[in-house]
């Protein structure tokens, strides 16, 4: 509607209820050489829990509590993303006031694995670290897809707008940590590459900080 056109002028356009993808980038050597020959170790030495992953091999949450050096180096990593990202939501964030809980775990999604759809609704944020992530033989393969929370599923594609866009795939590199909230359905397309794809996962969990007696 131009300005003018019957006496009606557009005055503002607010984005109510946003959702936000942060996609960072992790330049450390040797960091993700590490990670793999950790996780190789962890794999075959632990039977892993079966949740969202199929076909693949998932560890226990236990991410944050390990202690093999590239683990430790990744977790420190996390923690200061986190942080950092809070406090872009709101710099006046009170860091005595809230108490952040994590968990992490490992993902191998082998030829044909993948995780089906999902949503983290304890977490506030989740985020994703990929290890390694090979080349697969179609455009789907292995990326990550992630689903409107909001009723927009009756339109069917009828509007060409992101505001009522029901899916949006993501195809992250090797080093990308991606960050999201924690409520939004996502799920990871089969792996049709003949390598596994190696990703952490991970939580953050805010709440109130109790008063200390």
């Amino acid at each position: 509607m131009g300005e003018g056109v019957m006496g009606v002028t557009l005055a503002a356009v607010d984005n109510l209820f946003p959702l936000t993808l942060w996609r960072y980038r992790i330049s450390e050597d040797g960091l993700n050489e590490g990670l793999l020959s950790e996780i190789k170790k962890r794999r075959a030495a632990e039977k892993g829990i079966p949740n969202s992953n199929r076909r693949g091999w998932q560890s226990e949450r236990d991410l944050f509590t390990r202690t093999e050096a590239s683990h430790a180096k990744l977790v420190r990593i996390i923690s200061e993303v986190v942080v950092k990202t809070l406090h872009s939501l709101d710099p006046d964030l009170d860091r005595a006031a809230i108490r952040v809980t994590m968990n992490g775990w490992v993902n191998i999604n082998p030829p044909g694995g993948y995780n089906a759809p999902h949503q983290h609704t304890d977490a506030l944020l989740s985020g994703v670290y990929y290890i390694a992530v090979p080349s697969g033989k179609s455009d789907a393969g292995g990326a990550i897809e992630f689903l409107s929370p909001h009723a927009v599923r009756q339109l069917g594609g009828l509007i060409k707008a992101p505001l009522f866009a029901e899916r949006r795939r993501v195809h992250p590199e090797v080093g990308d940590l991606l960050l999201f909230p924690g409520q939004l359905p996502h799920w990871v397309h089969p792996n049709d590459s003949g390598k596994d794809r190696v990703t952490i996962a991970f939580n953050a969990i805010v709440g109130r900080r109790l008063a200390e007696a």
